[in-house]
């Protein structure tokens, strides 16, 4: 039998960075985002006599055996029996780990992301909950808290890769919500929004690919080391942007478009003040370019550096703005918002 699970990506309007530990634990965290139609995939096939791991969007296939202490042959301990970190397919390694698919017996894992690498949107958080959430429904059991928090684990645990939590909470939960972060613990609020605001938030969405992935966890890296040489600005930045993201929750409970406009603007701008690596040239003209034909606010999603560029414009702009800026080089991605649920598992 084989356990199929689908995991969306999400968009991150306000509050990112804000959801990093140690800083969302000691000051306090507030994000609001939303999933969308676009998806992560993984396929748990238990059985056999090997494991393989395959990405289908990668065209990368690895086969282990079982009981191998390391497949290429190193003393480095690694990820454990048959799974050694060493760059290939390693966060399918590290999310079988931790789902606890690993020592017991073969298996077949197979992922397809519709994410390209460094999109800014939680592609690789959107797979390791997938991946999870198909070995969870193996075992009969799939809590989408849990499988959250085991993905962050795998992700920022197992491979060290720095970050916050909201990408896994958003893929697992999906639509619109309100995280908060605080020395309690972690509060995921789905905001229950009225269809008209939903139908007019999409008809003035744009996104856009800037063709330039980039690696989060050097940026969040840079910002930590920003925040050591200077803890008040750090903590000053954070604090706007945690203002930012509880307007933001009020302004789209409200149908108040037109702050939430300004709101991502103002976060934006805080944002690319903790570190010069948030933002790069391209998307900096796009966006100066986007603000002159019109827009009424924007950011680059997700840790910044590149990936996808939204921007939210009246929908009698929208044409313009996208061509000028497909003029530049960066693609139009249509899309939708999801509000199925997130993770969703299925067996064959």
């Amino acid at each position: 039998m084989r356990f199929r699970a689908r995991a969306p990506l999400r968009i991150s309007f306000g509050g990112g960075g804000t959801d990093v530990p140690p800083y969302c634990w000691e000051e306090g965290g507030a994000v609001v985002n939303s999933t969308i139609d676009r998806y992560a995939y993984a396929t748990f096939e238990p059985g056999g006599e090997s494991v393989v791991l395959e990405s289908s969007d990668m065209v990368l296939r690895r086969e282990y055996p079982v009981h191998s202490a390391d497949p290429r042959g190193s003393e480095d301990p690694g990820a454990g029996p048959g799974l050694q970190y060493d760059g290939e397919l390693d966060l399918l390694k590290a999310a079988a780990k931790v789902a606890g698919a690993e020592g017991g017996g073969g298996f077949r894992l197979t992922t397809y992301s519709q994410a390209p690498p460094g999109s800014g949107m939680g592609g690789s958080s959107s797979l390791a909950v997938a991946i999870i959430g198909a070995i969870a429904s193996a075992r009969g059991k799939v809590d989408r808290m849990d499988v959250a928090m085991l993905a962050y684990r795998a992700e920022r645990e197992e491979l060290g890769q720095r970050g916050g939590y909201q990408d896994q909470l958003a893929a697992a939960h999906g639509g619109f919500n309100y995280m908060e972060f605080s020395r309690s613990g972690i509060s995921v609020v789905p905001l229950r929004l009225e269809r008209w605001v939903v139908l007019e938030l999409e008809a003035r969405s744009i996104l856009l690919y800037t063709g330039r992935g980039r690696l989060s966890s050097r940026i969040h890296e840079d910002v930590d080391r920003r925040n050591r040489e200077d803890p008040g600005a750090g903590s000053a930045y954070r604090e706007e942007l945690r203002r930012v993201a509880r307007e933001m929750r009020s302004a789209l409970e409200r149908g108040d478009l037109g702050e939430f406009g300004e709101l991502l603007r103002e976060g934006w701008e805080a944002k690319r003040r903790m570190s010069p690596l948030v933002s790069d040239g391209l998307a900096d003209r796009a966006y100066a370019r986007a603000m002159e034909l019109g827009a009424g606010g924007g950011k680059v999603l997700g840790a910044g550096g590149g990936g996808h560029l939204f921007l939210f414009a009246e929908p009698e702009r929208r044409g313009g703005i996208i061509r000028e800026l497909e003029g530049m080089g960066l693609v139009n991605v249509p899309f939708s918002f999801e509000l199925e649920g997130g993770l969703a598992t299925w067996r064959i």
